[in-house]
């Protein structure tokens, strides 16, 4: 009898010590499975745009870039562009420096406003941000899309598209000075959020195009788009190829960035 008694206690204290140590195991695994799921967790929405800002420039530092555009349409012989940008805030200051005819030429972004300035005329015309500059390239694609600032975000939800994970991000402009009504983005899953493809919507809600984010390259540290295909949405044998390279931060003046300046010696 005492022999079972013993045996009926040290049996207890085994199923005591096996519990600890289960619960142990088990809070230890819930607890590691609650630092997986904190150590990458759901993306804001002001996180995405703020990513999708960011691959296109340096946030408030002035720099400047090149964009090489390419036009593709039907048959016809591809047509081209070099362009020089800089930047400074909000402002944007575009040189034309190919085609022969159209260099000297300069486009300038001053707040909601986008100007024109073509030499021989002394004349600065304004024009519509949508307002395409060689093939599916518009102004705003030059000029710089800032959507932390013209769009409000929601995020759609995260989806599968070819087998791979991507945050859906759809914007709406906030103002109608913005170039595109809405924008969709497809982002990858994992920071930095690199953007995948965008479609551009009119206010009618008619899809206007599709971009396709190619290739990246760093610049300074920082990873920049470094080669964007546009796409009609209409006739797909229309598109643009659009290659950004040489980001370099500089110091820049705000008066650079103004409308009296288009024409004057500062572009030269």
């Amino acid at each position: 009898m005492m022999w079972n008694l013993y045996n009926r206690i040290q049996y207890s204290q085994i199923i005591l010590l096996v519990t600890f140590y289960l619960t142990l195991v088990g809070y230890s695994a819930y607890a590691d499975e609650g630092l997986k799921s904190t150590a990458n967790p759901n993306p804001t929405v002001n996180e995405l745009m703020q990513s999708l800002d960011e691959f296109r420039g340096y946030k408030d530092q002035g720099f400047q870039f090149k964009i090489r555009n390419i036009s593709y349409r039907g048959n016809r012989d591809p047509r081209e562009n070099s362009l020089s940008i800089q930047v400074l805030n909000e402002q944007s200051l575009v040189r034309f420096e190919a085609p022969v005819r159209e260099k000297g030429r300069a486009m300038l972004k001053e707040g909601d406003n986008i100007w024109l300035y073509i030499p021989g005329t002394r004349k600065v015309i304004r024009v519509a941000p949508s307002q395409r500059l060689l093939g599916e390239a518009s102004n705003a694609d030059v000029v710089g899309t800032n959507f932390t600032q013209d769009y409000n975000g929601k995020v759609l939800g995260e989806v599968k598209v070819d087998g791979q994970s991507l945050w859906l991000l759809e914007l709406s402009a906030n103002s109608i000075s913005a170039p595109y009504a809405r924008v969709k983005v497809w982002l990858e899953s994992a920071p930095p959020y690199k953007p995948n493809k965008s479609e551009f919507y009119t206010r009618s809600g008619k899809l206007l195009k599709t971009a396709f984010y190619k290739e990246f390259k760093h610049y300074d540290g920082q990873e920049k788009v470094h080669k964007l295909l546009l796409v009609d949405a209409v006739m797909k044998e229309n598109y643009t190829w659009m290659k950004f390279d040489d980001y370099e931060k500089v110091e820049l003046q705000p008066a650079q960035f103004q409308k009296s300046a288009l024409t004057q010696a500062v572009l030269k």
